[in-house]
């Protein structure tokens, strides 16, 4: 038993869903759980919930509660990671909320928080794609877009502790309100809501037999599928989103000079390799100088997992520091 003595819990706290997972001593998720995040609620709720999902987690893994160290949150939204506050966090409708602490008085166990990406990041960089790099960039493509940096083997979180937001880069500066950042032109939603406009316009496409009319049901498996059948219409508006995801990391890689990026989220999940292979033709295409083509760019390999594993190697980095 002696090899699990040291086992730390992740949760990745999303708008809709939670993941919860107990890491072991050699990296490995000995056990997972899922919920509902049911933000609607209100935070009292929402906690309640997580306590309720951290103990049937460690339940699950056998494991004696003494051999849990602590806990790990990525939570979306601007993190105080000093204070483990969330700040704000839009789709959970949270202000200020002393998160960190309303857990530790929950579970009687150290709690640290870090914003959803970031935690991320931090797992592909430490059990993921990123291994082996000292500093990188991580691009999370779902809902919106989110990034993480890592420098020197450490989670960059800048002066006023929001560094990575990489979505809200302006790509195109003329585009007007809702046109012009990174997030408005190229996240999953923003795909999805093109191609149903472009169908609206009477654009032919396979989505529409796909999702049987009803253009709410487009996300990513949905584009995914249309995308793998060749539809003309998703290739395009896939492509053009990829490029554009390519020029701001390749913005980043020329303003800091990184090794590696890694493409994640879940529209990386369901495209795979072809949708970084556009991203990266691109990124070689915009870099300066010439010298910095040799940055890698790879897809995320903890696919949904990237979040808990991040966020309890995360616990055990800063609670061992």
């Amino acid at each position: 038993m002696s090899h699990h003595h040291h086992a730390y819990v992740g949760v990745d706290l999303g708008g809709t869903n939670m993941q919860c997972g107990v890491l072991g001593a050699d990296g490995k998720v000995l056990a997972r759980e899922g919920a509902k995040t049911k933000a609607d609620e209100g935070a009292d709720a929402v906690i309640k919930r997580m306590r309720k999902l951290v103990e049937q987690v460690i339940e699950k893994s056998g494991l004696p509660q003494d051999h849990i160290k602590g806990l790990g949150v990525g939570a979306p939204g601007a993190i105080d990671v000093k204070k483990g506050v969330v700040v704000t966090a839009v789709n959970l409708r949270w202000n200020d909320l002393p998160l960190a602490k309303m857990l530790e008085k929950e579970l009687k166990m150290p709690v640290v928080v870090d914003n959803d990406v970031n935690v991320g990041t931090w797992g592909e960089y430490k059990a993921g794609a990123g291994r082996g790099y000292d500093s990188l960039l991580g691009v999370f493509i779902g809902t919106g877009i989110g990034g993480g940096l890592i420098f020197d083997g450490k989670l960059f979180h800048g002066h006023y502790l929001t560094a990575g937001e990489i979505g809200h880069t302006i790509m195109d500066a003329g585009g007007g309100l809702g046109k012009r950042t990174l997030e408005n032109l190229a996240s999953r939603s923003s795909i999805a809501s093109q191609i149903a406009s472009l169908i609206h316009a009477n654009h032919p496409s396979v989505v529409t037999e796909i999702v049987e009319g009803d253009m709410t049901r487009v996300r990513s498996k949905v584009i995914a599928q249309a995308y793998k059948a060749k539809d003309p219409l998703t290739v395009r508006v896939v492509n053009e989103a990829a490029r554009v995801i390519g020029y701001a990391a390749a913005n980043a890689v020329t303003l800091l000079s990184l090794p590696c990026v890694v493409i994640g989220g879940g529209l990386t999940e369901a495209l795979g390799k072809t949708l970084v292979y556009e991203v990266q033709n691109a990124f070689e295409d915009a870099v300066f100088p010439p010298e910095l083509k040799q940055c890698k760019i790879i897809a995320s390999t903890l696919g949904d997992d990237a979040g808990l594993i991040g966020a309890a190697l995360l616990a055990q980095e800063v609670l061992t520091a």
